[in-house]
């Protein structure tokens, strides 16, 4: 049997091939590999049903994205990404039909060239017949015309563009096909100067226009559609037909050969204004001209020519002069000489090499170090340099074609690390992993959850994993995983349950966790997750628990005694009343009897003779009454239902210093005011505190001594607060301070001074009932703060108070 011929231009056209499949009978089978493999289109051959791959060029491996390594695979698993397209299933029916299929303009979704994406092609798939007339291979060629398709988008795009300009510019404009000049479309303006209805549309336009024979309009046309060149007219005058009369008119206009997709003149565009009544303007119509041609450079690839040995740049696009970054003016320069850089990268040896072999060479990925201005960069590429041949069949030319896929490249490096990272936080964090294939229904998990569940394999069915699940989890797991897959749901699966080990038997607790992913569809195909050994912590929980429990017996008893404490507290302040009630009215009485029988004594008593008796009798009852008064005044504060407000303290004390005055002029004394704040509090309280401070101040003064008192506030420190006081409120406190420059105060009494009853002095060096100090503790310890002193015997006091600003 004879080889088959070879087209030009399709270079494999074998029509109808019978082979003898018989071991050492493969003559025919490499006449077809080398014609392949020389192909300068893709083409490969695929045999029996199973579309095992005999043959595939470097051209139509790249189209896959594959290496020679696949040769001799089934074609789905050598390309899977096939799967879901219509081309395996096309070609499993040419085994039965036996029909070569054609297509144009094909879309296919493949990793070409190292990047995925939507490619168009045109393609043959050719049945090849036995000596029984059956279909044993099925040889497959296609030719990349995805620039072509892109460019027929352009073309339409640009073509619906025009016609939207046209219909909406001032300017007449028309459009004329063929050689006939069939009017194809123009806008009102245009049919408005030729004189005629829109209706012509259609028409050839000597047949619209038949006023045009005879004038030179038609030839220049015509011209114009056989020579391709642009003809511009200026105060051109037509003889056009208005309402039945010839009228003269004049115009500026353009005829424009219109070329289609593959460059051949189809048509000729019709640009005029009407310039009859400006016949001396000479307008020029070349910048209409240029907004209306067609640019074609549009390749996605970075492409030039490199001439002979030295590599002179040659129709580099735009693409490629981006990529060099040397600015437009390359071309006819080496490629040496823009890039230096290149000479200790391997590029110009390959180059070379291609100049000697005459074979084309392919790069995935390559890096390329450029030296940009901001220093070296290296940037990602997949190359094509494919050499070409003159008539001597000697190559004096390479074609570079090279796709920038750095952001791929990265993509893919950053996709990497991430995997490691993840791999080393699983490890780290001792995770197992798991997924769930909801369309094989198979479960694969790595080897630390093999071990759990006490498994052989990496992957088993569900129901043999649900085997090693505690029987009391298994229905519950088992609705999760379902909800998880619904697509509805929100694809979250995190579940606690037993595990008991097929191989030892050891129960552990795991927690499990996953997320399912959706295809395009909405359908789940993925359920993948961690799970963890959390048996030791759930055994410490339980511990916890338990100790919890003990304590919360332990509180509860202790409440208890707290309610009877509190029992016994309220029966005290209960009697408390009842004693602050006998002493404001039952006590009170008889004093008030005592004084007043001593004062009639004091009026009998005309010689005097008893009178230091009486004195001595009216004031003990006087202080008798001071003391009552305190102990009735303190154990109202013993009450803390009192209402808070806003309180200026400034306003207080100064109110305080005005009802001294008779006290302080005749002592001399100065009382100094300085920043008090406002801070919530109950004013008759703070108005007694500063009242029995200000007091003592004056009152406990050595002879001699002009008292000075100092009252002072500042911001107190956090430290200070939680030194003198427990459980401080989570608000600002104010430090504020009394100072004076009385007797002082010994400081193993620091703290006896504010018990109630304690006196340093007697009655008759320093009057007073011993109560003051312990009503202002107790003022202070009602508004949440607290009072200390800090004395220098002789020299003075002072008293430092904190007070929160608010109360919570």
């Amino acid at each position: 049997m004879s080889a088959p011929d070879i087209n030009p231009e399709l270079p494999i056209e074998p029509d109808t091939v019978r082979v003898d499949w018989k071991p050492g009978n493969y003559n025919e089978l490499e006449l077809y590999k080398s014609l392949v493999e020389e192909s300068p289109v893709a083409a490969g051959l695929y045999y029996s049903r199973n579309l095992n791959i005999a043959i595939a060029n470097n051209v139509i491996l790249n189209i896959w994205g594959k290496d020679k390594s696949v040769i001799g695979m089934p074609l789905a698993e050598a390309v899977p990404e096939l799967e879901g397209q219509p081309f395996l299933a096309i070609l499993d029916s040419i085994f039965d039909s036996g029909k070569t299929y054609n297509f144009t303009e094909m879309p296919a979704i493949l990793p070409m060239g190292g990047v995925m994406g939507t490619y168009y092609f045109d393609f043959t798939y050719k049945p090849m017949f036995d000596e029984d007339g059956n279909v044993y291979a099925i040889l497959n060629k296609a030719v990349d015309v995805t620039d072509r398709v892109k460019a027929k988008r352009l073309h339409d795009m640009s073509e619906k563009r025009f016609r939207l300009i046209t219909e909406q510019s001032p300017m007449a404009i028309g459009l004329l096909k063929g050689r006939d000049m069939i009017i194809e479309l123009g806008n009102d303006r245009i049919f408005e100067l030729w004189g005629k209805p829109a209706t012509v549309t259609g028409l050839p336009l000597a047949e619209a226009l038949p006023e045009l024979k005879g004038q030179p309009f038609l030839q220049i046309l015509d011209k114009v559609y056989t020579t391709g060149e642009t003809y511009n007219g200026y105060d051109v005058l037509a003889k056009l037909n208005y309402d039945g009369k010839l009228k003269d008119v004049y115009f500026d206009f353009t005829y424009a050969a219109v070329r289609d997709a593959e460059g051949k003149i189809d048509g000729v565009m019709v640009l005029a204004n009407e310039v009859t009544e400006r016949i001396i303007s000479t307008r020029k119509l070349a910048e209409s001209e240029a907004k209306f041609r067609t640019v074609m450079n549009v390749a996605p690839a970075a492409m030039a020519l490199f001439m002979g040995r030295e590599l002179k740049i040659e129709m580099p696009n735009q693409a490629f002069k981006d990529v060099i970054g040397k600015g437009d003016d390359i071309e006819g320069k080496t490629l040496g000489e823009l890039l230096p850089e290149l000479e200790s990268q391997a590029f110009l040896k390959i180059l070379d090499d291609v100049f000697t072999s005459g074979k084309p060479h392919q790069m995935f990925g390559a890096p390329v170090t450029f030296i940009r201005k901001d220093g070296p960069q290296i940037e990602y590429f997949n190359i094509i340099f494919t050499p070409l041949f003159d008539e001597d069949n000697k190559v004096y030319a390479i074609l570079d074609i090279s796709v920038n896929v750095t952001e791929a490249i990265h993509n893919q490096q950053a996709i990497a690390e991430a995997e490691a990272a993840l791999r080393g936080a699983i490890e780290l964090a001792e995770l197992a992993t798991w997924s769930l294939n909801p369309v094989t229904g198979l479960v694969s998990y790595s080897e630390r959850l093999q071990q759990w569940f006490g498994f052989d394999t990496s992957s088993e069915l569900p129901e043999n994993v649900f085997k090693a699940v505690h029987p009391a989890d298994r229905t519950r797991i088992e609705k999760a995983i379902q909800k998880a897959l619904h697509p509805e749901s929100d694809g979250i699966y995190d579940e606690e349950y037993t595990v008991i080990s097929l191989k030892t038997g050891r129960e552990r607790i795991l927690h499990a966790q996953a997320k399912a992913f959706l295809d395009a569809e909405g359908k789940p195909y993925l359920l993948a997750g961690t799970a963890q050994d959390i048996t030791n912590q759930r055994k410490i929980q339980t511990a916890l628990e338990q100790e919890v429990a003990e304590r919360t017996m332990q509180l509860e008893l202790a409440n208890k005694g707290l309610e009877e404490a509190n029992r016994q507290l309220l029966t005290s302040n209960e009697e408390l009343a009842q004693y602050a009630y006998v002493a404001s009215h039952d006590l009170q009485e008889p004093l008030r009897k005592i004084t007043m029988f001593s004062n009639l004594l004091h009026e009998r008593d005309v010689d005097n003779a008893h009178t230091a008796l009486i004195d001595k009798i009216v004031n003990a009852s006087k202080r008798m009454s001071s003391l009552i008064k305190d102990l009735l005044e303190f154990s109202r504060l013993l009450n803390t239902d009192a209402r808070f407000t806003e309180t200026d303290i400034t306003s207080i004390v100064k109110a305080i210093r005005d009802d001294f005055e008779l006290l302080i002029e005749e002592k001399q004394a100065v009382i100094e005011v300085n920043n008090l704040p406002v801070l919530e509090a109950v004013p008759l309280q703070m108005n007694q505190l500063f009242y029995n401070l200000i007091s003592n101040a004056l009152k406990f003064i050595p002879q001699g001594r002009k008292p000075v008192v100092k009252i002072t506030c500042d911001i107190a420190l956090p430290q200070l607060v939680n030194m003198h006081i427990n459980n401080p409120q989570n608000v600002q406190y104010y430090l504020v301070s009394v100072h004076d420059n009385g007797i002082g105060i010994d400081e193993q009494y620091s703290k006896q001074i504010f018990d109630v009853f304690k006196r340093l002095h007697g009655r008759d060096e320093y009057s007073g009932s011993g109560i003051g100090l312990a009503i202002c503790r107790r003022i202070v310890t009602n508004h949440h703060g607290a009072i200390y002193v800090e004395s220098v015997p002789g020299e003075g006091t002072t008293f430092r108070i904190l007070l929160p600003k608010k109360q919570s």
